[in-house]
């Protein structure tokens, strides 16, 4: 079993927003459950006025773009906890699969279990997995991600 490295979870949005490169108003984490090496658990709470909700459905790209930050928010606390002032920045190099069961409503609660399969050099190759409130898979993603500085 993986060495949790996460003391207790990061809540408060404006202390994850320190931890990723992304800013206001595209932000699709706000929560930090567990850390360990090589996987993570996030948490979005989808919000009415988010960019990327449409009719009151968060579409397709944010769930996407909410896998990928759950990732850079696993990059994110890596670097903090080695020491970085400031999160690396990166970007989705290539998407292998995404399945998307169905759509969070505004207002429902997302954790986001992913993990690292693969790294070399700065491409990381990444699973993701999101479920909703009653811990029902609505969406999967195998992902390259890259890293940038």
């Amino acid at each position: 079993m993986a060495e949790k490295l996460l003391e207790a979870p990061i809540l408060d949005p404006q202390e994850i927003i320190k931890l990723i490169p992304q800013k206001p108003p595209f932000v699709m984490v706000d929560k930090l459950h567990d850390y360990t090496k090589l996987t993570g658990i996030t948490g979005f709470l989808v919000p009415a006025d988010n960019i990327l909700v449409e009719n009151g459905i968060f579409s397709e790209p944010g769930l996407i773009e909410h896998m990928a930050q759950s990732m850079s928010l696993h990059r994110g606390y890596q670097g903090y906890i080695g020491g970085l002032e400031k999160p690396q920045t990166g970007f989705i190099g290539a998407i292998k699969s995404v399945e998307i069961f169905r759509l969070p409503k505004v207002g429902e609660q997302l954790t986001t279990h992913v993990e690292i399969l693969h790294e070399v050099m700065k491409v990381t190759l990444v699973t993701a997995k999101t479920l909703d409130e009653n811990e029902q898979v609505i969406a999967t993603s195998e992902m390259k991600t890259v890293t940038v500085d």
